[in-house]
């Protein structure tokens, strides 16, 4: 009898021990210890969106009023049978008609490409509100191009000894050459190389050192890379032997050097390379003209800029102009523009002495068309001529940006405008739209855009909707975005942003709204970065960002965020966002204020949000990195220089008449640096069973609360079909058990739209 009641003692010790390690097991699951392990690499289905079809009209004859030809002679009266040779001689045609009593003029440009430097249009071009002017394609593809074609046939295999020799065995066989001065082009046209990238030092340096962008080489339509090594990646300083007199020192804590701005000549950087590379660059029968990509602190600080010198026993190098922000060892760069490296498929090379140009086909050169960019102009600038309208319009080719706008009524439509080393289109004004068309293979940024009064807060109703934008930044990899959104009352809506290294949406200003885009596989090559973006100004409130679906965002070790409000960003209100696989944090919030964020989905996010007190800290204590939120600094300067005290102000954003500037009241919730009166509600978060990472003094002066946890492993039961993308709600009343008021999110209407 005492045996078996030992033995049932035994069994209940085992069950209890089952129950107990179960219990720990599942809460550490809960607690993310196992669920990292087990989810980690999961990748969630993207979301099913609407598919955009072109709305193109093509093949539709229009009536023109002018027409314009290849074929044509300027000589010629313009009409259909007689048409005009440049469109600047229609542009001239239409300033001199008389526009009353008329509803519309028509150009029609027909099918065919037509080289310019720039086209240019004034007051005088403009047309009315009842008489508006469109410069259109009328039977086919109509490309504006500020570069040269070159045919394959123009391509010949190398034979110049001295060049063979300096070439790989494999490239020997492969790359071609063209002498670009037979097609009557000299040094004044391709030019010399600048440094590209926002943070370049070369303005502090005396002598030629600030240019136009470098030319760049198209293979039909696709850009090719200078001869570069690594051929993909990049290398890794190993030492800093002298960081030099950059702006700020690795061990500065982000201090400035007092008056480097009007610094002369300031002492370069050097760092020593490892051993392969050494013995690569010792290889080269020539440094001239050797440049670098470097990045040598901050991944978001690239520039290029020349080889000044080299040591072999050292293994060291010497940029020509120093790093901005210092230097330190494992950061990375690259080596381009050398003869030696022009060993794969798709680099090019280009002897700026000689005129010789040298191509590592990607494809067959059998009917291929080269492009070259030339110009340094843009290629179509509007200053104050209204109601102008361009449609189904291609522009190509010119090393500065595409449009220029600066004016009101203007609307850019089926374009498509690639192969640019500046900007797509840039738009200053109010009313101007840009919608239905296509910005691709753009050095800088797709689309800027700003308008509006900030003092009355009148908008400017400037829009930028229902294009395709991806593969931008591709000159300068930091500097670009696919639409920048600045001023008053704009809007970015149902667009399809894809294929880039930076951010979608960068923005700032007040009352913007973006919303229904369409954001995948974007900050591909940085960390600190994100979808969309926008930081540094507590003035910049009433934005709304809602119905976005983003995901896919970072690429191998890089781990941006889905949504960033950076360095004390506050005012915002973001609702009804879906955050799919992001490397980063879901939303990346750093010390700001009054920021409304509810309605969101976050699934398999690497934290669903981050939230800090930077701008806090910073007035607390005068050693912390983040500075600007001290009294008499940028941020607190820019606010006092903004109408936030107007009665215009108070009444748009009620909770800005309580803000205060008191430094000496730091407790006060009011007092503007405090991460105070956000709302973090009613998100739900799927994969992790906790908000993320925020602060104590978040929770202290914020509402964190209502948000909903789910494991990934079971989101059948929480979405339609979530294995295919439909990340609706499948029992919504349920939820509003939990989240009252919560909407689905509109998947359906997201993206482009026809």
């Amino acid at each position: 009898m005492a045996n078996l009641k030992n033995k049932k003692k035994i069994i209940v010790a085992i069950i209890v021990s089952v129950l107990v390690i179960t219990a720990i097991v599942l809460i550490a699951f809960y607690k993310n210890d196992i669920l990292d392990l087990v989810y980690k690499d999961y990748i969630a289905p993207s979301p099913t969106l609407t598919t955009y079809t072109n709305t193109k009209d093509d093949g539709k004859m229009i009536k023109g009023d002018f027409y314009v030809s290849t074929k044509g002679n300027d000589t010629n009266a313009g009409t259909k049978d007689a048409p005009f040779r440049t469109i600047e001689k229609a542009v001239e045609a239409v300033r001199n008609t008389d526009k009353t009593n008329r509803k519309g003029i028509t150009v029609c440009i027909e099918a065919g490409e037509y080289c310019v430097s720039s086209l240019e249009f004034i007051k005088d071009d403009s047309g009315m509100m009842e008489c508006p002017v469109t410069y259109c394609s009328y039977n086919g593809e109509v490309v504006i191009n500020g570069g040269k074609n070159i045919d394959s046939e123009d391509f010949s295999s190398v034979t110049d000894k001295s060049v063979l020799s300096r070439l790989s065995d494999d490239a020997k066989k492969n790359v071609v050459c063209t002498d670009l001065t037979k097609f009557g082009l000299d040094k004044n046209d391709w030019g010399k190389i600048y440094p590209v990238g926002l943070y370049g030092t070369q303005a502090n340096y005396d002598g030629d050192t600030v240019g136009p962008t470098p030319c760049s080489l198209y293979f039909n339509g696709n850009p090719l890379t200078t001869a570069r090594y690594p051929n993909e990646g990049f290398l890794n300083t190993v030492d800093i032997i002298r960081e030099g007199q950059g702006q700020e020192s690795s061990t500065s804590n982000h201090a400035k050097m007092e008056g480097w701005e009007d610094l002369r000549n300031p002492e370069t950087t050097i760092f020593t390379v490892d051993s392969d590379t050494a013995d690569r660059l010792n290889s080269y029968t020539s440094m001239d003209d050797v440049w670098l990509w470097t990045a040598l602190i901050y991944e978001w600080a690239d520039t290029t800029v020349p080889l000044k010198s080299f040591n072999y026993e050292a293994k060291s190098v010497e940029p020509a102009y120093v790093s901005k922000y210092g230097a330190v060892p494992g950061s990375t760069y690259y080596i381009f523009n050398v003869l030696e490296e022009l060993d794969s498929p798709g680099e090019w090379y280009l002897d700026r002495e000689s005129g010789m140009l040298y191509v590592y086909p990607p494809e067959k050169m059998e009917d291929a068309k080269i492009t070259i960019s030339l110009s340094t102009d843009n290629l179509i600038t509007v200053t104050d001529a209204e109601y102008l309208r361009f449609d189904g319009l291609s522009i190509r080719g010119t090393r500065g940006n595409g449009i220029v706008i600066n004016s009101n009524n203007v609307l850019i439509k089926n374009c498509d405008i690639s192969m640019l080393s500046g900007n797509g289109v840039v738009v200053a004004g109010y009313s101007n739209i840009v919608t239905d068309s296509e910005f691709s293979h753009i050095g800088a940024t797709a689309v800027d855009i700003k308008g509006g009064d900030r003092e009355r807060l009148i908008p400017g109703k400037n829009r930028v909707e229902n294009c395709s934008i991806h593969d931008f930044s591709q000159v300068s990899i930091t500097e670009g975005q696919g639409v920048r959104l600045y001023g008053v009352g704009n809007i970015c809506a149902h667009n399809e942003f894809y294929n880039a290294p930076q951010q979608a949406i960068f923005y700032g200003g007040n009352n913007n709204v973006i919303e229904y885009n369409n954001i995948h596989d974007v900050a591909l090559l940085s960390t600190d970065s994100s979808a969309i973006y926008t930081g540094r100004r507590w003035d910049e409130v009433g934005n709304i960002v809602r119905y976005n679906a983003i995901y896919n965002i970072g690429s191998g070790d890089f781990a941006p965020h889905g949504i960033y409000l950076d360095d004390g960003a506050s005012g915002q209100i973001l609702y009804g966002n879906i955050i799919v696989n992001c490397k980063g944090n879901g939303f990346m919030v750093g010390g700001g204020r009054n920021n409304n964020i509810y309605n969101n989905v976050l699934v398999n996010c690497d934290k669903a949000f981050f939230y800090d007190a930077r701008s806090i800290y910073a007035v607390l204590d005068p050693n912390y990195w983040f500075e600007h939120s001290r009294e008499g600094l940028d941020m607190y300067q820019n606010l006092l220089a903004s109408p936030w005290q107007s009665k215009a102000w108070q009444k748009a954003y009620p909770y800005m008449a309580d803000w205060s500037l008191d430094y000496s009241d730091t407790e006060n919730p009011k007092f503007i640096p405090n991460p105070a009166d956000s709302k973090i509600n009613g998100n739900i978060i799927v994969h992790y069973s906790d908000i993320g990472e925020i602060e104590e003094t978040v929770y202290k002066f914020s509402d964190i609360s209502n948000n909903e946890f789910y494991n990934i492993s079971n989101m059948e039961k929480l979405f339609v079909d979530a294995e295919s993308g439909n990340y609706q709600i499948k029992d919504i009343e349920n939820l509003r058990k939990s989240i009252p008021n919560f909407e689905n999110i509109p998947l359906d209407e997201i993206g482009r739209i026809t």
